[in-house]
């Protein structure tokens, strides 16, 4: 199996934000801005495949073979975080949490409550970030750079992000993708975890671009795994069609590591046939 890691680097509108992962998640329905405001979205995920139609495509970060405190590290080096959880489970609580807080959150689809527990949690070392994001019901909703004080206005712009979700519904929706905006103004960035088709990816939004697509690159090749760029988020896209662009760069000084598939070509190859008129 081919092992890659997709990332692409686009301009998103908290307005308008657009569709989530192919029907696994979709954002929580929020409040209208007065005008749009873009920030920049760098979305990272993996995919594990057998041959260049991707069809037995494994689909997340998890199966490229590189961990989220792998890649947020290398973003991010020596970069303190902060992870946050707005639907956790109280006995998935993190170990030493800077807060949790229990409260009632109504179960999607009935009248009971489910006790949940809202908690922030300091990460330092790669380790401790991989062991908080999972595919649980309890596992972290993204990362914040740690600050000297956490302010007041920040412990309310991460409840619009995340405070109206819902873990249970399908799809899932767990953001607001208007809060982005107010959360980047006060901090220079915020990764969330989106979710792909078969395990999780990183979307980070940022005011400013973040100049990190060679450090990916390099990354990837150092651990045997291959960088593939993506034109839109790589949870919404087709390797098959990403993998072919790719292939049409590739330089003839070396294979590309991506074995042939099927023989017929792809719909985006193919050119329509002329139409002919029947003689009258």
């Amino acid at each position: 199996m081919v092992k890659a890691l997709g990332y692409s680097q686009t301009s998103f509108d908290p307005a308008n934000p657009g569709r989530l992962c192919r029907g696994r998640e979709s954002w929580v329905e929020g409040f209208p801005l007065d005008e749009p405001s873009f920030v920049e979205r760098l979305v990272i995920s993996g995919a594990a495949f057998s041959d260049d139609t991707a069809r037995d495509a494994q689909r997340g970060l998890r199966f490229s073979g590189l961990s989220p405190g792998q890649v947020l590290g290398t973003i991010f080096p020596d970069q303190e975080l902060v992870a946050f959880c707005e639907q956790g489970e109280v006995g998935n609580l993190p170990e030493r949490p800077l807060l949790a807080e229990l409260h009632l959150q109504p179960r999607y689809g009935g009248r009971r409550m489910d006790r949940c527990v809202r908690w922030r949690v300091g990460i330092s070392d790669p380790d401790e970030l991989d062991a908080v994001v999972g595919e649980h019901n309890g596992a972290a909703d993204g990362f914040l750079p740690s600050l000297p004080s956490w302010e007041p206005e920040l412990e309310e712009a991460l409840f619009l992000l995340t405070g109206q979700g819902e873990r249970l519904g399908y799809p899932v929706r767990r953001f607001q993708a208007a809060a982005i905006l107010r959360l980047t103004e006060l901090v220079p960035w915020v990764c969330v975890v989106h979710l792909d088709k078969h395990a999780p990816a990183l979307g980070i939004y940022s005011r400013e671009r973040l100049e990190v697509e060679g450090a990916i690159k390099q990354l990837a090749e150092q651990h045997g795994v291959l960088p593939v760029p993506f034109s839109i988020p790589p949870m919404l896209a087709r390797w098959d069609r990403a993998l072919y662009e790719l292939r049409q760069t590739w330089g003839r000084e070396r294979e590309f590591p991506v074995p042939p598939g099927d023989i017929r070509r792809p719909a985006y190859e193919r050119q329509a046939a002329p139409v002919v008129k029947a003689e009258e």
